[in-house]
C-alpha cells in the first residue's frame, strides 16, 4: 500500500498556496489572542508558513518524514515531530488553537475518533480548533471500495490507496460533542491537492470547554 512517504518521494511539494478557508481561521486565531498553534497533518509546510508569518508560536507534525524533511528549518529546531494523529507528542492544555485540514480523514473511523480526542487533549480551556474534513457527498466516496462503514479504500484519488473515511454532520458532532461547535459548514468546490476534480467537505470552528 502506498504512503504518505511513497507519495512525497515521487511528487514532492504538491502544495503551496494556503487554502482560503485556512487563511480565515489564521485571522480569527489572531483576533481570539492565541499564542501556541498547532499545525497537524502539516505536510510540506504551506500553513506552517502562513502561521510563522502571522507571528505565531508555531509546531507542526506529520505522519511523513519525507515531508518534514522539506520543512525542517522553517521554524526553530524541535518545532516540527513526527507523529501519528491518533498519538500526538505534546503536553495536555499545551496549545492555544490547532489547524487540522482534510487530515483526520486519512484512516479508519476509530482512528477520527482517536484523533479528535487527541485535539481536545492537547488544547488548553477556552482553545480553538478549526478542522477541514471530506464529506459523504464527496464524489470519491463513490469511488473503490467500502472496508467499513463510511470508509472507502482504493479511491479515486492520489492518497486513494489510504483509507478515507467521509464524514457526515451528526457523525461530526459526535465527535466533537465535548467541545462548543461554533460553526459547521458544508462546502463544495474543486479539490484542494486534485483541483480538475470535485470535492465536498466540512468546516468546523470549536471551543474546548473547561
Amino acid at each position: 500500500m502506498k504512503d504518505w512517504n511513497t507519495i512525497y518521494e515521487s511528487r514532492g511539494v504538491m502544495q503551496t498556496t494556503p487554502s482560503p478557508r485556512v487563511v480565515r481561521a489564521v485571522s480569527r486565531f489572531r483576533e481570539e489572542g492565541a499564542s501556541r498553534v498547532l499545525d497537524l497533518g502539516c505536510g510540506t509546510g504551506r500553513h506552517t508558513t502562513l502561521l510563522v508569518d502571522a507571528g505565531f508560536e508555531v509546531y507542526g507534525c506529520d505522519v511523513s518524514e519525507e515531508a518534514l524533511s522539506v520543512v525542517s528549518g522553517l521554524i526553530e529546531e524541535g518545532g516540527f515531530r513526527q507523529c501519528d494523529m491518533t498519538s500526538l507528542p505534546y503536553a495536555s492544555e499545551f496549545f492555544d488553537a490547532i489547524i487540522c485540514n482534510h487530515v483526520i480523514q486519512h484512516g479508519m473511523a476509530a482512528d477520527a475518533k482517536k484523533a479528535a480526542e487527541e485535539m481536545l487533549r492537547v488544547l488548553r480551556p477556552g482553545g480553538f480548533l478549526h478542522l477541514i474534513v471530506a464529506s459523504t457527498e464527496h464524489p470519491k466516496s463513490l469511488t473503490g471500495r467500502e472496508i467499513e462503514p463510511g470508509t472507502r479504500i482504493d479511491t479515486d484519488a492520489l492518497d486513494g490507496h489510504i483509507p478515507h473515511h467521509f464524514f457526515s454532520e451528526n457523525e461530526l458532532r459526535g465527535l466533537f460533542r465535548d467541545a462548543a461547535i461554533e460553526i459547521l459548514e458544508h462546502y463544495t468546490g474543486r479539490g484542494e491537492l486534485e483541483p480538475e476534480k470535485g470535492s465536498a467537505a466540512w468546516e468546523m470552528y470549536a471551543r474546548k470547554g473547561g
